[in-house]
This record gives structure tokens, sequence and C-alpha cells, in this order.
């Protein structure tokens, strides 16, 4: 039917600075990045998203599968997969409710390493959606080896995407390589209804956006469940 489904959510992180107020993470990032706290946020970022998914399921009967980042610094530990197993172990967890988002342009700069884990990640039941894909420029010979579970769009292909003709055409090809490699098709930075339509026509698989929501704390990300709990049970 027309209804959007919940299929997932995504953990994003803000940072509440006491002088600067709230830092979004295209400020902040780059600096974990240098500064090697990345690996700790983004283990502080996974507990919280599996910690988050078990209380849904327990206290909501909701079974929300949810995306966290994998940064490129940590593709090269060596002990990803039994962190990232302890996390879904101790918050009783199947793997598959934790999708791991590793950015294209890690897929193409370090590519033998990252086919390596991600293979080991994928054979422990983990799904890898590669994020900002549009973005790297992968030789389509290599994308057509790489192991993913499913392509999100970079947001700047979207937001020209009823303006500009060549967009358009562009995010259809993307979305042919998607049905291409047999994978879904995620759009993210969806903002308003055309946008959503014309993606739809497309043939993409899953949009996310404000069009829907715009980033929420959990509390209120529970409305957005029992909303959809309401209307499955109406159009059941």
């Amino acid at each position: 039917g027309d209804r959007p489904q919940l299929s997932s959510a995504e953990a994003l992180i803000r940072w509440s600075h006491p002088e600067f107020g709230m830092i979004s993470p295209g400020q902040f990032i780059s600096l974990f990045e240098e500064n090697g706290l990345i690996q700790k946020l983004d283990r502080f970022v996974w507990n919280e998203a599996a910690a988050q998914i078990k209380q849904w399921r327990e206290r909501d009967g909701a079974d929300i599968p949810v995306s966290v980042n994998v940064s490129r610094v940590d593709v090269f530990n060596s002990h990803l997969v039994e962190i990232l197993t302890d996390i879904t172990e101790r918050n009783g967890l199947d793997n598959t409710k934790l999708l791991l988002e590793i950015t294209e342009s890690a897929y193409t700069q370090d590519s033998v390493q990252i086919v390596e884990t991600v293979g080991k990640l994928r054979a422990y039941g983990f799904f890898i959606e590669m994020d900002d894909f549009g973005t790297g420029y992968p030789s389509l010979n290599m994308l057509s080896s790489l192991p993913i579970d499913a392509l999100k769009l970079d947001m700047k292909f979207i937001c020209g995407i009823c303006e500009n003709i060549k967009n358009e055409r562009l995010v259809g090809i993307m979305i042919d390589i998607a049905r291409l490699l047999e994978v879904p098709v995620i759009a993210e930075g969806v903002e308003t209804k055309e946008q959503m339509e014309l993606l739809k026509k497309l043939g993409c698989d899953i949009i996310q956006g404000y069009y829907f929501s715009k980033p929420l704390p959990p509390e209120e990300f529970e409305g957005l469940i029992k909303k959809e709990e309401e209307s499955t049970n109406a159009y059941n």
C-alpha cells in the first residue's frame, strides 16, 4: 500500500557543549578523528543504541533495528567483531538489529582491509550499509565485489532532485546499480513530499529525513513507534 512504514532508525550524535550549546557532528567529528577520540565516541553510540533497541523491545514490544556509524579507524581494529558482538550479546540482541554504516570513501581508500573486515562482520550476521553512496566514486567493477547489504544515497543528491533533471537521472542510475547488486536503497535528507514521491517513482526502497520527522530524543521517538503500531492495527 501507500502507507509509509517505520522500518528502522538511525542513531545521530549531538554535542551538548556547556558554552556553545548544541553542536552538530559536522563540526566536531573531524576533530575527534584527529585527536583519537572517535573510537571512544563510536563505542558510546553503539552501546547506547543497543540498550535503546533492547528497551524498545522489552517495554514497547517494538523490534526496531538501529543504524550506527563505524568510523574508518574502527575498521582497522582487529577486535572490532568481538567489541560489537559483546555489545549485542550483553543486550540480548540479534546482530541483525545493529545496522552498521560504513562510508563509501572508506571502501575506496582501504578496499582490501574493508572487504576483509566487512566480510567477517557479515559472517556474524551484521547488516552493512554503504553510507554517502555517490561521493567516493568507486569503479563499477569494484562495487560489484564489495560486501554490502544496502546503499545509502548521499543527501546532497536528494536536495536538488526535483529541480535538476541531471540529479534525478543520477539518482535513477544509482538505484539501478543497487538493483544490479540486489540490495535496497536508502535515501537520506528527504524534506518534501515532491522528493518523497519522485524517489518512490524511481524505485527507492527506504526514505528518511525531515519529511517524516526531525531527529528526536528516544522518548519522543517512541511516539512514532506507537503511531506505527496504531496504523498497523488499523490497516490490518
